[in-house]
C-alpha cells in the first residue's frame, strides 16, 4: 500500500511516500490513523499546541509539555515529517513514524526520529499521550534545556596583521532595577556625566531587582572615579572584558563598538545573534558582525527535575570562531594620526594614503565625544585653497605656464561679486603663477579660472577620480565638483568654495595622485583587489613642483622638517553665512609614500591650525618626535 502524506513545517508541504503492510482494518482504518497522527504533528508544527493536545489522551498535560518544550529550547519553528505507519497487528501497536527537526533560535536545527503511538477511543483514534511523543527519551521526570555559548569575537586587524582591536579589562558599572535610590541614581549621573532622565526611566522600565547598565567604563577610566562610586549606595560594579581599540578615541568612527545589543543593533546583527549578545553597534564592527561574531555552540540536554542535573547530551552545536578582518591601515601610520589629533579641542579628521597602492593608511577623528562621526572618508566641506590643486590642472590644460604672469591683487570684482584673497596676504602684484601657487593667491585663481570652459573644473576634478564613487566597503565621498552655471559661481569654485564639496579622503586622495603621478581609487579592505587605477596624470610633476615650493618658500612652511622632502597645500574654507560662518582649516600633502590631508574645523588657517596638527603627523610616523 503506498499514499502520498504532507511534510508539515508550520503549514509548508511536500510529497513523502510511505509504505505500510498488514494493517487491522485494510486501508480504511490506516487512512484514519494516519490522519490522525499526521493532523497531531501539523498542528504541533504550527505551534496550535492546545489543538494538538486535544488530539491526544491527556490535553492537559501534553499541552503543558509541548508549550514547556518550546520555551525552554526557545524554538523559532518546528518542522515534523511524517513516516511509516506500523504495527496495528498481533497485539502491537499502532506507530507513525516521524522526523523532527526543531529550530532552536540562534542556534540552528535538531534533527532526530520519534514515534507516535496512536490507541482507539470510541470512534477517533488518538495519540496516546507521553513525555516520550516529544522526544523518545524524555520522561515525567525530566526535561530538555538548551545551552548557548559564544566563541571568541575575531579581531580587526591592520595590514601587518597587528590588532587593532584586543580584548580589554572593563567595569560595567549600573544600579538595580526598582530598588536604588533616587537621589543614588542622580549622584551617580553627576559622576558619570550621564543624563539622569533617561537613567532613572530605564530603571522604572526595567522589572525589579535586574541590572540596569549605566555605562561601560575601560579600567582606567573607572579607576579615576572608583572612590566616587564607592560613595554611592546602591551603585554596582561587574568586571567583564570587550573587545577595544587602545583608547576611546582610536579610529572609532571606523572601527566601531560592540555593545549590549538593542532592537536597532540586533535586526542588523544576523538570525544567530542573541538579544543577550554584545554585538557591533556601528563602524566596521556592525557591518562585519557575522563574520567577526561567527556562529555560537552549545547542546541540548536532558535534565532532571528540579534539579537540572544533565542527564544526558542530546545534541551538540558546534561553535564556528569568527573570521578576522582585515583592513590596509598601517598600524604605526594609525597611531601617528591619533598622536596629532590628541590635543586638538576641534572638530578633526586625518586621512593617510599609500601613494603607490591608495591603499588607506589612517583614518583618524577627533575629539573622542564626536569621533564616532566618519567625517574623515564621508565628510563634506568646502575644500578651500587645497583644490588649487586641482584648478591648477585644469588652468595648466588651458595653457597656462607657472612662469607665466599672473596678476595678485587685494580684490577682484566677478559678475557683482567680490571676492579678495586671505587675512594678511594683500596684494602680491605682478608676479610668476608660481608665487599665486606657493602664496595662495585666491584673486589670481579667480581672474585665470574665467577663462577655462564651464566644465573646465569638472573635467579636472574627474582627471584626479573626484565625484567617481568609491567602494571602500564602508560609507565615503569622493567629492562633488559641478558644472559652473556663473562666472561668480566659477570664481568661487576655482578656489574651492560654492558648491565645490570634498572629503578629507577625497583630498588625501588628490595628495596622492600628484605624488605618484596616477589616480589610484583608495581601498580599506585587504581581501579586496587593488582598485584600478584612472590614466596618468600629466601634470603631475608640475603639481609636485609647486606644492614642494609651498613648503620650502610659501604658506606650508610649518612643514619644513630636516632631511624630509614634504609637499603640501594649504586651505582655509569659508562656510556658512552671518552669524554662522565660520573657517575650516586644511593641510594636504606627501612625503616618501604617504600622502595625507588633515581638516580642522572652525580654525584659523590651513598654516597656523592645520599645519601644526600635520607636522606632529609628519614627525610621529617618521619616528622623529
Amino acid at each position: 500500500m503506498r499514499r502520498r502524506i504532507r511534510d508539515i513545517a508550520g503549514g509548508a508541504s511536500v510529497a513523502l511516500l510511505l509504505a505500510g503492510c498488514g494493517l487491522l482494518g485494510g486501508d480504511d482504518d490506516s487512512d484514519e490513523i494516519t490522519a490522525a497522527g499526521t493532523a497531531f504533528l501539523e498542528d504541533w508544527a504550527a505551534g496550535r499546541y492546545p489543538e494538538a493536545a486535544a488530539r491526544t489522551t491527556d490535553p492537559a498535560k501534553a499541552e503543558q509539555t509541548l508549550k514547556s518544550v518550546s520555551d525552554a529550547l526557545r524554538l523559532s519553528s518546528r518542522t515534523l515529517r511524517p513516516g511509516a505507519l506500523t504495527g496495528c497487528q498481533n497485539d502491537e501497536p499502532c506507530q507513525l513514524g516521524f522526523e523532527a527537526t526543531l529550530s532552536l533560535a540562534t542556534l540552528g536545527d535538531w534533527t532526530y526520529a520519534g514515534a507516535l503511538t496512536l490507541t482507539q477511543a470510541a470512534e477517533a483514534w488518538q495519540v496516546e499521550w507521553s513525555p516520550a511523543v516529544v522526544h523518545p527519551k524524555l520522561t515525567a521526570d525530566t526535561a530538555l534545556a538548551r545551552v548557548r555559548e559564544l566563541p571568541p569575537r575575531a579581531p580587526i586587524l591592520d595590514r601587518e596583521n597587528r590588532p587593532l582591536v584586543t580584548d580589554q579589562e572593563v567595569v560595567r558599572v549600573g544600579i538595580t532595577a526598582g530598588k536604588t535610590l533616587e537621589e543614588s541614581i542622580r549622584k551617580l549621573a553627576q559622576v558619570l556625566d550621564l543624563n539622569y532622565e533617561t537613567l532613572a526611566q530605564r530603571s522604572k522600565n526595567t522589572p525589579t531587582s535586574q541590572f540596569v547598565e549605566a555605562v561601560v567604563l575601560r579600567k582606567s577610566e573607572h579607576d579615576a572615579v572608583k572612590l566616587q562610586l564607592d560613595d554611592i549606595p546602591g551603585v554596582l560594579e561587574r568586571p567583564d572584558t570587550l573587545p577595544l581599540a587602545p583608547t576611546r578615541q582610536y579610529a572609532r568612527a571606523l572601527l566601531g563598538a560592540v555593545t549590549p545589543a538593542t532592537k536597532e543593533t540586533l535586526e542588523k546583527a544576523g538570525p544567530m545573534a542573541s538579544s543577550a549578545d554584545e554585538v557591533g553597534s556601528f563602524g566596521l564592527q556592525a557591518k562585519f558582525q557575522q563574520q567577526l561574531a561567527g556562529l555560537p555552540g552549545g547542546r541540548v540536554n536532558l535534565v532532571k527535575t528540579p534539579d537540572r542535573t544533565v542527564v544526558e547530551t542530546l545534541h551538540e552545536f558546534v561553535a564556528k570562531p569568527g573570521s578576522p578582518v582585515q583592513l590596509t591601515l598601517d598600524k604605526r601610520v594609525q597611531d601617528a594620526a591619533e598622536s596629532a589629533l590628541a590635543a586638538v579641542t576641534n572638530g578633526a579628521s586625518l586621512v593617510a594614503i599609500d601613494t603607490e597602492t591608495g591603499d588607506v593608511l589612517a583614518v583618524a577623528n577627533g575629539p573622542v565625544d564626536r569621533s564616532a562621526e566618519d567625517r574623515a572618508l564621508s565628510g563634506r566641506y568646502p575644500p578651500g585653497s587645497t583644490f588649487k590643486v586641482v584648478t591648477t590642472t585644469a588652468l595648466l590644460r588651458d595653457g597656462l605656464k607657472t612662469t607665466d604672469t599672473v596678476a595678485c591683487p587685494a580684490t577682484v570684482n566677478v559678475g557683482g561679486k567680490r571676492f579678495e584673497n586671505y587675512d594678511g596676504l594683500g596684494a602680491l602684484g605682478n608676479v610668476p603663477f608660481r608665487k599665486d601657487f606657493t602664496e595662495s593667491c585666491n584673486t589670481a585663481f579667480i581672474t585665470r579660472a574665467g577663462d577655462l570652459a564651464s566644465d573646465g573644473l569638472t573635467q579636472a576634478a574627474a582627471a584626479f577620480g573626484l565625484g567617481s564613487g568609491w567602494d571602500l566597503g564602508v560609507p565615503s565621498y569622493s567629492g562633488s565638483v559641478p558644472t559652473s552655471t556663473s562666472p561668480i559661481d566659477q570664481g568661487a569654485a576655482a578656489i574651492g568654495q560654492g558648491r565645490v564639496l570634498m572629503s578629507p579622503l577625497a583630498m588625501a586622495s588628490v595628495a596622492a595622485t600628484v605624488a605618484s603621478g596616477t589616480p589610484r581609487a583608495p581601498r580599506l579592505l585587504m581581501d579586496e583587489e587593488p582598485s584600478e587605477t584612472g590614466e596618468p596624470l600629466p601634470e603631475a610633476e608640475t603639481l609636485r613642483d609647486l606644492m614642494l615650493a609651498t613648503v620650502r618658500e610659501g604658506t606650508a612652511n610649518v612643514l619644513q622638517i630636516a632631511g624630509e622632502e614634504i609637499g603640501a597645500k594649504t586651505g582655509t574654507a569659508e562656510y556658512g553665512s552671518g552669524d554662522k560662518a565660520g573657517l575650516h582649516a586644511w593641510m594636504i600633502g606627501f612625503t616618501g609614500r604617504i600622502a595625507f590631508a588633515v581638516i580642522v574645523e572652525d580654525g584659523v588657517s590651513g598654516s597656523k591650525t592645520a599645519g601644526p596638527v600635520a607636522r606632529r603627523f609628519l614627525l610621529a610616523v617618521r619616528g622623529l618626535d
